[in-house]
């Protein structure tokens, strides 16, 4: 009876983790089909911009014809592959290339519309933007240079950015105890001309879907497991 018991102890213990296993997985948008399926834009104001798909990366192009410039400008793409409403996701990018511009990753809320943007920046672009120290502020415009990969972990108000598994800045938020609101941000400041690329775009979490029927792939070739936030 005894050793029963502890084959049926064992046996759920296995189950329990395969369950957890199941319930995490990865998602990777590797930009190798010619559509944007799993992205739409948000708050376009003019026609001088793209997004689109160009030789398996991202590609975000501004031209501004002459006439006055533009002092700020900023364009995004929301993520709709699935829906999100998660205590704990994992988003990475890869920048590939910046000319005029810098791009990042916004992610927070957007019913009370609480978002963090987390830039890459391109060195020939003043830095008109401030890193914030400790607590950030209400809608905190993150940037730091020549990152190459953005690397955001969301742990239940937890927020870390990382680039290649090095640290870089970690703070808490307590008024975002979950995300429901992320995608790619762009911003470029009296430039007539601007180009981005950027490829794979990495979603892990617990609740994140294994398998879908858009332009999403798990376990690419960026794909990371949820496990590694655990080990930390």
């Amino acid at each position: 009876m005894k050793r029963l018991y502890t084959l049926l102890l064992i046996s759920f213990t296995v189950i329990c983790v395969l369950g957890q296993n199941l319930s995490a997985a990865t998602w990777v948008e590797n930009f190798n089909e010619d559509n944007l399926d799993s992205w739409k834009g948000h708050e376009e104001r003019d026609f001088w911009h793209t997004w689109q798909v160009k030789d398996g990366n991202l590609n975000f192009q501004y031209n501004k014809p002459l006439g006055p410039l533009i002092f700020l400008y900023r364009s995004r793409i929301v993520f709709t592959g699935f829906p999100i409403n998660a205590k704990q996701i994992r988003i990475k990018m890869n920048v590939i290339q910046t000319q005029s511009a810098k791009v990042g990753i916004f992610i927070g809320q957007s019913v009370i519309q609480r978002t963090y943007k987390f830039y890459h920046n391109n060195k020939w672009l003043p830095d008109v933007l401030q890193v914030p120290d400790g607590i950030p502020n209400q809608k905190p415009d993150i940037v730091y240079d020549d990152l190459k990969e953005i690397d955001i972990v969301f742990d239940n108000g937890h927020f870390e950015l990382l680039s290649e598994q090095k640290l870089i800045l970690k703070f808490e938020d307590p008024n975002i105890p979950h995300v429901d609101y992320l995608g790619i941000i762009t911003y470029t400041d009296q430039k007539r001309f601007a180009n981005i690329l950027v490829d794979d775009f990495t979603i892990s979490g617990p609740n994140v879907p294994a398998h879908g029927t858009l332009n999403v792939r798990p376990n690419g070739k960026a794909a990371v497991l949820w496990g590694e936030l655990k080990q930390k």
